[in-house]
Parts: C-alpha cells; sequence; structure tokens
C-alpha cells in the first residue's frame, strides 16, 4: 500500500449511520450532543478530553482542531508540540492537499454558470490528447468516474522517484506523464477510481477557457471574495507563515517533512498552505454554496457515484466533496498531515482537524484526522454520524 498518499480521498473506508438524541430543542445557548442538551462550555471540554485521548491511542505529536456552530467557534485550539518546546497552534500554517479540490470545482462551476463551458463537455473539445478524450466529460473529471490512473497510487516507479528527492520540483505535465503510463481503471463513466489526474487536467481545460492560470482565478473568484486572506496557492515548499511541522517515517527513517516539495500532491494553481480559520470558513461557505448558483450547487452534491461500489445514497463522492450522512468532507493525507474539512448544513456546523504524527504512526497511513471527526461527529451530530470501521 502507497502510504505516502497525499490527498487520496479514503472514501472506502466509510459508512454512515444515524442515531437519535431525541426531538426536543434545546435551550438558547445549549448544543444539542450524544448525552442531550448541554452548554457550549460543557461541550467545549468534552471534545477537547477526546483529542487528549485519542493522541497517544493514534500515536499523534500534535493535533489542530476548531468547530464552529454557525459563525461561532466553539472550540479553537491546538494540543501537543509542532516541534519541541513549540506548542501546536491554530494561527500554524499546514498543507491542505485535497481540501483544495472543492475551490476548482466551484470555479468550474461558476464558468458553467456563465456559459463559457459546460460539464457536459466532452475533454476533446479542450484536450483531444487525452485518452478516450472523445468519451470523457468535465463532469466525468469532477466527480472521478473517467477511469483515468493516478500518477502516485499504485505506481511504485514513481513513487521510489518521489522518495529518492522528496525536494524536487515537478510541473503538472510531468505527474500526467507519469499517471499514464498505467493502464486506465475503466471505461469513462462505468466505475469510480480516485485519481487527482482528473483534476489537474480540469484546472489544464479552465485555464485553457478562460486564458488565465488557474492559481490567479483561484485567488480572486474564491479565495478573496470568501475572505481566505491566509490560504497561498503556491507549488513551493516555503509556508507563508509560521508552520506546523510535520514528520513522516516513509523513507525508513523518522524526519521533519514540512519543506518537501508539495509540487507532485495535484495540478496547477490546487497546491495550497492554510490556517484553520480559512479552511473551517471556507468549508462553511462552499458548503452553503456561496460562490455559485443555486441550480450549479445542487449540482455539485448530486449523487453520480451512486451505483458504484462502495457508494450508496448516505454515502457517496460528489464533485471533488465525499458526502456522508449529511456532512460534506474531505480528508487529505499529504507529507505527514493527516486532515479533515467538513461542514454539515443540518446544524450549520462546521469542522477543520489537521495532526502530525509520532515515529510509532509517522508510516502506517493511518488517516488520524478522519478517526477524529467520525469521533467528533458522534458527540456532536448523534443523528449524522459518520463511521470508520473498525475504528
Amino acid at each position: 500500500m502507497w502510504k505516502i498518499a497525499a490527498v487520496v480521498a479514503l472514501v472506502v473506508a466509510f459508512a454512515s449511520s444515524a442515531g437519535s438524541a431525541g426531538a426536543a430543542k434545546c435551550s438558547t445557548g445549549q448544543l444539542r450532543v450524544s448525552t442531550g442538551c448541554v452548554g457550549r462550555a460543557v461541550a467545549r471540554r468534552h471534545i477537547e478530553a477526546m483529542v487528549r485521548e485519542a493522541m497517544p491511542e493514534l500515536g499523534l505529536r500534535a493535533t489542530i482542531m476548531r468547530v464552529d456552530t454557525g459563525e461561532q467557534p466553539l472550540l479553537n485550539k491546538g494540543f501537543g508540540n509542532s516541534m519541541k518546546g513549540v506548542p501546536a497552534s491554530p494561527r500554524m500554517y499546514f498543507r491542505i492537499g485535497s481540501i483544495a479540490i472543492p475551490y476548482l470545482i466551484d470555479l468550474a462551476l461558476q464558468l458553467q454558470d456563465e456559459r463559457k463551458l459546460s460539464l457536459d463537455d466532452k475533454l476533446a473539445k479542450y484536450r483531444p490528447n487525452f485518452p478516450e478524450a472523445n468519451e470523457v466529460t468535465l463532469r466525468m473529471l469532477a466527480d472521478v468516474t473517467s477511469g483515468y490512473p493516478d500518477w502516485v497510487q499504485h505506481n511504485e516507479p514513481f513513487q521510489k522517484v518521489l522518495l529518492e528527492n522528496p525536494f524536487r520540483q515537478w510541473t503538472s505535465n510531468e505527474l500526467l506523464h507519469w499517471a499514464f503510463t498505467q493502464p486506465v481503471a475503466c471505461a469513462p463513466g462505468t466505475c469510480f477510481h480516485y485519481a487527482h489526474t482528473n483534476f489537474a487536467i480540469l484546472s489544464q481545460v479552465i485555464a485553457q477557457v478562460t486564458g488565465e492560470p488557474v492559481s490567479k482565478l483561484i485567488r480572486e473568484r474564491v479565495l478573496a471574495p470568501l475572505g481566505l486572506d491566509h490560504t497561498q496557492v503556491s507549488r513551493y515548499p516555503a509556508m507563508p507563515g509560521e508552520a506546523l511541522h510535520a514528520y513522516t517515517g516513509e523513507r525508513g527513517v523518522y524526519e521533519d517533512d514540512t519543506f518537501w516539495s508539495p509540487s507532485w500532491t495535484i495540478g496547477d494553481g490546487t497546491v495550497m498552505a492554510s490556517t484553520m480559520a480559512d479552511v473551517v470558513h471556507g468549508a462553511r461557505e462552499i458548503g452553503g454554496g456561496a460562490l455559485i448558483s443555486a441550480k450549479a450547487n445542487r449540482e455539485r452534491l448530486a449523487p453520480t457515484s451512486v451505483g458504484f461500489p462502495p457508494f450508496t445514497k448516505s454515502l457517496y463522492y460528489a464533485m471533488g466533496i465525499t458526502v456522508a450522512n449529511g456532512w460534506e468532507f474531505q480528508n487529505p493525507f499529504v507529507d505527514g498531515y493527516t486532515g479533515a474539512s467538513a461542514y454539515l448544513k443540518a446544524q450549520d456546523i462546521s469542522v477543520g482537524i489537521v495532526t502530525t504524527q509520532l515515529p510509532q504512526s509517522s508510516a502506517n497511513g493511518v488517516g488520524n484526522a478522519s478517526i477524529l471527526l467520525a469521533r467528533l461527529s458522534q458527540y456532536i451530530s448523534p443523528e449524522h454520524v459518520i463511521e470508520i470501521p473498525g475504528a
């Protein structure tokens, strides 16, 4: 198993279930949780205790978690240390990996709203050089049902080259070349096969349609309107401020990989570093359809992957986002960071989580932030639980 697996959506690990905490409404200032109606301070202390208990169990060096109800922070806290003697802080930057993918999808939907492209366009209209371009649609790129292979997953030659020099700067075209050294997974539209290849190609299409770099479009059309002033778009290793340090054991030794090149992770304009405040605010705004039409937002969440294993009507991959029991979430695993960004519209709850690992967990490929998200959902949204089998 390829464990560095940055930005891989671990959707196959998730199932959904529903519980009930009763139908009665809570008093003003209280939250309904799995134990009933409680004050915000009680809920905050419970979540903090949950994180502290989980950290030694999961082998976590640091955790940063933010939970907002509406626009009110319920919890915004760092646990553990970024480096020895440096406590983890919500102000720190980290690689957000696939959390950036919904920003790209919103950009594509904006262009469709403006009739500059259609998600039903065939890829051949823009990039005829790719396999099956006459059959693959832009929608298949967005919901990753094109069948295209990934450049890193199950690609041992690329993995070897990547780990031999983790500071190498990769171009999007180089990554796409590596992707298509592997066979396609299925005929277009006949399976779900997660691959970052889809989003890298979609970035190229958007740049071609607009005549502008995707990084510029993301800044002007997504980050600026949402006020995400602490999100940096860059394929380079430098962070825009104090970084939460990450660690990995993928090369056989426990090492700090904070400043390894992130250029191999996704396509142009979607490699980003951010702070937890921006991640959580972005999850709520994107989840509420702030930048696109109501029709486009419904299209964004359409269950187009239902019917492809392992998905059901209550668990599926939509356009650049996993939908599970009412939650919309992304759960990246990139260069020593495991992350989660989630929004539950039914209760207007926004969540952001990032973890780093101790030596014993630094090469096991476990999405620890996803485990914390699932446990949090059991407490804070008992009627909208995300479950990870075996967790």
